[in-house]
């Protein structure tokens, strides 16, 4: 017979005669038990083992173990803890009645939790080291009948009678349940496997369940360290398998006060979850973290008790959140619109409440924001937020400064902080210029549309001065100032960036800075009576520098400079220092010098480019509209125009050089880059001026011929200089282009002294007559020679102007004067008035001795004679002489002279035939 140490005989005596005495006792026994076995219990069998073993474990002070394996139809859970006792075997066989007290911090409380071993098995054997207990539904049933009672099969509770037995526990466990079991185990176990991860969670003095072999572990470590000591993080670690074979899961978890908060640490929220306390009820929550409570339940454990308030579980909430990283955490905000039932809407109601009010949310300076006192920046990287945390404290968290994030944060009562806003943020902010180019870059892949450029318009923009612009309204950039400049407002280099062009920011070239208004305002405003420009100058050249081929007005030559003698003169008044220009102009120049130590300021080349003089200097005006440049003689050059030129461009001053140093003159002229091709053009006003006015051994320019001037060898002497050939256009030429040239030319050729050959003669008298003839030149201002230079090649006093060819054949060669190559009688008409000669027809009589055989143009004599000519005989008479012979009478003696052809006063053409 078995040992009895917990009285079990007077435990069924005292049921048995209760039932007897009230057979309705019974009845109501077994129906409690069944509606708990088939309504409150019906799945919960492992959990409810898993609590008992998990309050034994606590009340030992001992890591709770349980393991369940089936042996056969028998499934057995054994666990390590606190062995059975008197009070646990009177609650087993009560219902209703629980042995643990609350204050213990037991998870058992009702006594009826070990209903569920019913719901599999009608025998159960607690098997422990202090003693053993069975529960035997047919046993129950006989001993029912024994006592006299009615009863039928279905009838009777199986948990309610119990005996001793005097099984043992299996090795290393203290408690041991079998369950003899209805059906097979395989199932079971299954479920069983599959609760077992979170089972360790939940119950946190349970450190290990091992299930057919399936080992399931849970490991609690010291979390993050958190401010409050109420609240208390862990990280704990569950891993399922086989040696060899186990997976992991980790969990991030606070507890305060009663409520444990869990957040998976991979990042893997819940698709499904309900509240926990500890174990599983039928409370669905979608809230992104597991809730584990000692919130009172119901006796089935499925539902609050009425007398709970589920927003108390939401303590903790928020010091899970904080220990969760920053990318994470916006995840772990509850949404209301997704709540599943009464309940989980009220707990997220506090759970928002909570996350409205404390500093959780990730700020980019590092700290903790609280979400009514920040403010989240679309697009936000990491790299804005290094630059700008520093100044606003209320600045979201990169990782949470996404567009999806938006509705989560504002809902807390985050708000948008959009481009416009963080613009006028920016004003008052003092940076180096680098920083805001930094800035810049970091704010340009949040500008995308013109609505972004339109929020940026207060944009803060440091200034080349050191000023800082507000939008980018009136600013410019250039690829090549790199100076401030006080009359345009410029970006500063360090802090330029390409989306500043975006913005507006306006491109500068040097020509646009140097022919700005702005500019020309203050170069008018400098005070002449002043002692310095105030720097002025010295930022001009620094942007002429910029650029060396930049155009600058001319308008910048009145630039006011302070020269050696602390006065102040426009620049185009003003020389350089050791100026070449000094050592040719006269005693009494009006220049002055520029002090060494603008020179040094403002650089030598770019004073230059101002107007200062170095060489000549040259005016410009690409618009002329009259002589109005202060040039001298320029109204007389610009008369001498047949129309009004396009442009000007002309050497100044050219009037103050020593008549004594033209020669060096001449040489800086023609070594001039920029004035060289002035001196080859003619008609413009430098090569115009230089050759009425510039002497050379007691000649003006204008009757030299260059060196390379053939056609004029022996007329117009050369000029020796060294720069001769460059100075053509302000040099005598064989087309004369005045009186005064075209008296020159046939003077030089009416002088005995020089050799001068027929030919060139000939060009000379066409070319004067070309002119005279083009309304260039008038014959009447043209002085007329004492001597003209005849066909041979002498000079006479005495000689006509041929105006009728054949005559050629009549006259001698030093009385016969040409107007050109062939005779015209219009040009020799002009040539006889200027050289105030005769024409040869108006000064010799000549007729024809015989009159010849009369003929037609078509006979071979005349077609072969106008082909040798290459003149046209007129369809008129022809005549042909064996000898042709005709009298030449100039009112003297006459004589007669044999010529090849002669045109006679009727206009008849004599022929001498050929071979006579």
């Amino acid at each position: 017979m078995s040992a009895d140490p917990f009285g079990t005989a007077s435990l069924r005596t005292a049921t048995l005669d209760a039932w007897a005495a009230s057979p309705t006792r019974l009845a109501e026994d077994a129906a409690a038990e069944s509606d708990l076995v088939t309504v409150g219990y019906r799945d919960r069998l492992l959990t409810e083992l898993a609590a008992n073993a998990a309050d034994a474990a606590a009340a030992a002070g001992v890591a709770g173990h349980l393991e369940v394996w089936a042996d056969g139809d028998e499934l057995h859970v054994a666990n390590t803890g606190a062995p059975l006792t008197v009070e646990g075997v009177r609650s087993l066989a009560a219902l209703r009645v629980s042995a643990k007290a609350p204050a213990e911090g037991q998870i058992g409380r009702f006594g009826v939790g070990f209903t569920a071993t019913a719901t599999v098995s009608d025998r159960v054997e607690v098997r422990s080291r202090s003693g053993s207990i069975v529960f035997d539904r047919e046993r129950t049933l006989d001993a029912v009948r024994a006592a006299g009672i009615p009863v039928d099969d279905s009838s009777v509770p199986t948990l309610r009678l119990v005996w001793p037995t005097d099984a043992r526990p299996a090795p290393d466990f203290d408690t041991e349940v079998v369950l003899h079991l209805r059906e097979p185990a395989a199932p079971l176990l299954a479920a069983m496997i599959a609760q077992a991860p979170d089972l360790v969670v939940e119950l946190s003095a349970l450190q290990r369940i091992t299930i057919s072999g399936v080992d399931v572990r849970v490991e609690r470590t010291p979390g993050p360290e958190l401010d409050d000591p109420d609240a208390v993080a862990s990280v704990v670690a569950v891993t399922v398998g086989e040696d060899g074979d186990r997976s992991a899961r980790r969990w991030l978890e606070v507890a305060r006060g009663g409520t444990r908060w869990l957040v998976e640490a991979d990042g893997v929220p819940p698709e499904h979850d309900v509240l926990r306390a500890p174990t599983p009820t039928d409370i669905e929550l979608s809230l992104p973290c597991r809730c584990i409570t000692d919130l009172p339940l119901t006796p089935d454990r499925r539902h609050l008790h009425p007398g709970a308030e589920i927003a108390d579980a939401a303590v903790g909430y928020v010091d899970l959140v904080r220990i969760v990283e920053p990318a994470r955490r916006v995840e772990l905000v509850p949404e209301l619109h997704l709540a599943r039932n009464r309940d989980d809407a009220r707990l997220i109601e506090a759970v928002r409440a909570q996350l409205r009010d404390a500093a959780w949310l990730p700020a980019a300076d590092g700290g903790e924001l609280i979400p009514s006192r920040a403010v989240v920046l679309v697009g936000l990287t990491d790299r804005l937020a290094d630059l700008l945390g520093e100044h606003f404290g209320d600045l979201v968290h990169p990782d949470l400064s996404m567009a999806q994030h938006l509705p989560t944060l504002g809902r807390l009562g985050v708000e948008e902080l959009g481009l416009a806003a963080l613009a006028e943020r920016l004003v008052g902010l003092q940076h180096e210029p680098s920083w805001w180019h930094d800035l810049y870059d970091a704010l340009a892949p949040l500008v995308s549309t013109g609505r972004e450029v339109e929020e940026l318009g207060a944009l803060p923009v440091p200034r080349s001065d050191g000023r800082i612009s507000i939008g980018v309204r009136g600013l410019f950039v250039s690829d090549r100032i790199a100076t401030p400049m006080r009359w345009i407002p410029t970006v500063h280099p360090d802090a330029r960036h390409p989306l500043l062009e975006r913005l507006g920011v306006g491109q500068l070239t040097v020509a646009d800075a140097l022919a700005d208004p702005a500019l020309r305002t203050l170069v008018a405003d400098v005070d002449l009576d002043g002692i310095d420009d105030d720097g002025l100058a010295a930022e001009i050249c620094a942007v002429l520098r910029a650029d060396p081929d930049a155009a600058v007005p001319p308008w910048l030559a009145e630039l006011p400079l302070r020269d050696t003698e602390g006065e102040l003169r426009p620049a185009d008044e003003l020389l350089l220092p050791d100026s070449p220009l000094l050592d040719v102009l006269v005693e009494d120049h009006p220049f002055g010098v520029v002090a060494d130590d603008v020179v040094a300021a403002c650089g030598a080349d770019e004073l230059r480019r101002l107007g200062v003089g170095w060489g000549f200097l040259v005016v410009e005006d690409e618009l002329p509209v009259g002589p109005d440049h202060d040039l001298p003689d320029e109204e007389d050059w610009w008369d001498s125009l047949s129309k009004a030129p396009e442009s000007l461009r002309a050497v100044r001053d050219l009037d103050l050089v020593d008549e004594g140093r033209w020669p060096e003159a001449l040489t800086m002229l023609a070594t001039d880059e920029e004035i060289a091709p002035l001196l080859a053009d003619r008609d413009g006003y430098t090569a115009w001026w230089l050759r009425r006015n510039a002497e050379i051994d007691g000649l003006l320019l204008g009757e030299y011929r260059a060196p390379s001037d053939d056609i004029l060898a022996g007329i117009v002497d050369p000029l020796e200089h060294p720069h001769a050939d460059a100075l053509v256009g302000a040099l005598a030429r064989l087309e004369p282009d005045t009186a005064d040239d075209a008296a020159l030319l046939l003077t030089r050729l009416g002088s005995a002294d020089r050799e001068i050959a027929a030919g060139a003669a000939v060009l000379v008298h066409a070319a004067v007559v070309a002119a005279c003839r083009s309304g260039v030149v008038d014959p009447a201002d043209v002085e007329v020679p004492e001597r003209v230079r005849t066909l041979s090649g002498a000079v006479s006093d005495r000689a006509v102007v041929v105006d009728e060819a054949w005559f050629l054949q009549a006259l001698p060669d030093d009385e016969a004067v040409l107007s050109g190559p062939t005779v015209n009688p219009a040009d020799a008409e002009v040539l006889a008035t200027l050289l105030d000669l005769p024409l040869a027809s108006e000064e010799y009589g000549a007729s024809v001795a015989e009159p010849g055989d009369a003929v037609t143009w078509t006979h071979p004599e005349a077609v072969r004679f106008t082909a040798e000519r290459g003149v046209e005989i007129p369809r008129g008479e022809v005549r042909l002489h064996d000898e042709l012979w005709i009298t030449v009478s100039d009112g003297g003696s006459p004589r007669e002279v044999r010529v090849r052809w002669w045109v006679d006063a009727a206009g008849v053409t004599h022929l001498e035939r050929r071979g006579r």
